[in-house]
């Protein structure tokens, strides 16, 4: 028996990786013994290991990633000592990267596959079982031998070779998220990235529509696309694109754009496309010229930032964006300007990441020369280099939480984004810093209740008010899309939302809520509202009662 192990940082993960290699070797004769298992890295893996027990497979495969290499490094240390014959294999890539150091350290291990492992892994198995092939042929190998270690070179499976397991049906779709892949590797060389030295293939596009016929008889799925950049062409993109416009409502696509890349043939896609059809992720990562030269990164940032406005503007599709802090060069100064340039596009959500120095990057293999210092352990993370201090770094984790808390939960993102323009110049960077003085570092530490935050931006938002009065509205606008009026509420939010109206919601009478809206108010809701608004008053029935349903607004003076 052979099994494959893949630990999920999530419930909607899947491993396409897994799923890969078994539709490789479906013509193998040890196909029949080839058995797949997907749990969550940080359940409890006692029933895992019980079943791998059990089953007594002669070789074990780990598919690692930098989340799950701990746990998969202490089961295999468990499979050896209840089973000392097993064959311990680990893949993917957190292990490949570091394969030497990885079996000098593990003697639990057996072999470690670098690159693509679909055939490597199937020559390997082929090696064990059948005593066929020379392990030294096989490619990205890395093993023990004659008391060494040896390391094979990585040799690409050529394209019209790859498997294709959704086509063949042989992919898990029971979860949320469903992985596809239409090409491999990457066209840019950006140094931080683990795709910086992989070359990039693109299927044929007979696969990606033999692949398409069999999505689209799933429902409510979202199709993540792995493709390290999905814009590869203007006519092939916008072929692929049109395609995916065409399927029914029940998929959604999840891209990672290029925004600079973004033509005006696409923008009309996504213009006309069903609302929700795409979800796109769009790694800036920075927004200073000087740090995108560094890192290799090319990167038209006047243009990128128009077509994100664009793509935000329409209120279509939602739109994710990512920064990094750390990157080689970059003083916090910087770090700031770019956190502020990127929020005041308003995108759907903003990550703001620490820099991770992975194993195998050109930036890992500069890092002791650029003067970083580094967390040796998973994942990775950059404590600092000689132009951004430790303390530094860690004020962007806080305002990094601070991002997650008020603007991504979308609890406060109305009062928010008021108070970043008309208190603070535009600066979300200054605001937060004076969120974190006043409220103290719990506001982006503790376990806060939503109450509490809004108790926390009620006390902030007091000394502003006299020339600022709309944050008061947007304060009230931002509570009614999450709460009625309750014990909990803040009392000087609940003493102005005392006007009550009697609706008729989901076919029974409700008490909802009153708030009034000024102009002013209106235009700054608008910036990341979907909902055509005017001035005037309204009533809410919020989303903590909608179950994942849009929050329904009645307007009271129309």
């Amino acid at each position: 028996m052979i099994a494959l192990v893949a630990l999920h940082a999530g419930y909607s993960h899947s491993s396409l990786a897994l799923q890969s290699i078994a539709a490789y070797a479906k013509s193998e004769t040890y196909y029949d013994r080839l058995r797949l298992f997907e749990v969550l890295v940080n359940s409890n893996h006692q029933p895992l290991l019980e079943a791998l027990v059990d089953l007594q497979p002669r070789i074990v495969g780990f598919s690692t990633y930098l989340w799950n290499i701990a746990a998969a490094i202490h089961l295999s240390r468990l499979l050896k000592q209840l089973m000392p014959d097993i064959v311990v294999v680990f893949g993917g890539p957190e292990a490949g990267p570091r394969g030497k150091s990885l079996l000098a350290q593990s003697s639990s291990v057996d072999f470690i596959i670098q690159g693509e492992g679909e055939a490597a892994f199937n020559d390997l198995v082929k090696y064990v079982l059948y005593d066929e092939g020379e392990l030294q042929r096989i490619s990205g190998l890395i093993y023990r031998d004659k008391g060494g270690i040896t390391s094979n070179a990585v040799e690409l499976i050529p394209v019209d070779k790859l498997p294709a397991p959704i086509a063949e049906g042989m992919v898990d779709t029971s979860r949320p998220l469903v992985y596809w892949e239409t090409s491999r590797g990457c066209p840019y060389k950006c140094t931080f990235c683990s795709s910086a030295t992989e070359r990039l293939r693109l299927f044929p596009l007979e696969r990606i529509e033999a692949d398409l016929q069999q999505l689209e008889r799933l429902e409510n799925k979202t199709i993540k696309l792995l493709d390290r950049s999905f814009h590869l062409g203007q006519q092939r993109s916008c072929q692929l694109l049109k395609r995916f416009a065409g399927t029914g409502s029940g998929l959604r696509f999840h891209l990672e754009l290029n925004p600079d890349r973004i033509s005006p043939q696409a923008m009309e896609i996504f213009q006309q496309a069903e609302a929700g059809k795409f979800q796109f992720e769009i790694g800036l990562q920075t927004l200073d010229e000087d740090v995108l030269n560094t890192i290799e990164r090319h990167m038209d940032i006047a243009k990128a930032l128009e077509n994100i406005r664009q793509l935000v503007e329409m209120r279509r599709h939602p739109v994710h964006l990512d920064l990094i802090v750390g990157l080689p060069g970059e003083t916090a100064d910087q770090c700031a300007t770019s956190l502020d340039r990127t929020f005041s596009l308003y995108p759907d959500h903003l990550q703001l990441g620490t820099l991770k120095l992975l194993p195998g990057t050109p930036l890992r293999d500069q890092a002791q020369h650029l003067g970083y210092r580094w967390d040796p352990d998973p994942p990775y993370e950059v404590l600092s280099h000689p132009q951004l201090s430790f303390s530094e770094i860690a004020r962007f984790k806080r305002h990094a939480e601070l991002l997650e808390r008020l603007w991504n939960s979308g609890y406060l993102r109305a009062v928010l984004a008021g108070l970043v323009a008309g208190c603070f110049r535009g600066s979300v960077s200054h605001c937060f810093d004076q969120l974190l003085r006043v409220c103290g570092v719990g506001l982006a530490r503790d376990n806060l209740q939503p109450d509490r935050l809004f108790d926390h931006m009620t006390a902030f938002i007091q000394p502003y008010l006299d020339q600022h009065p709309e944050l008061e509205e947007l304060l009230l606008w931002d509570y009614c899309q999450f709460s009625l009026v309750t014990g909990k509420t803040p009392v000087w939010i609940a003493s102005r939302l005392r006007e009550r109206v009697r609706l008729i919601i989901d076919d029974k009478p409700r008490r909802l809520p009153v708030l009034t809206l000024t102009e002013s108010g209106v235009e700054l809701i608008q910036r990341h509202h979907k909902q055509t608004l005017t001035a005037g008053r309204y009533a809410v029935w919020p989303k903590q009662y909608k179950k994942g349903k849009p929050v329904e607004i009645v307007a009271l003076d129309a």
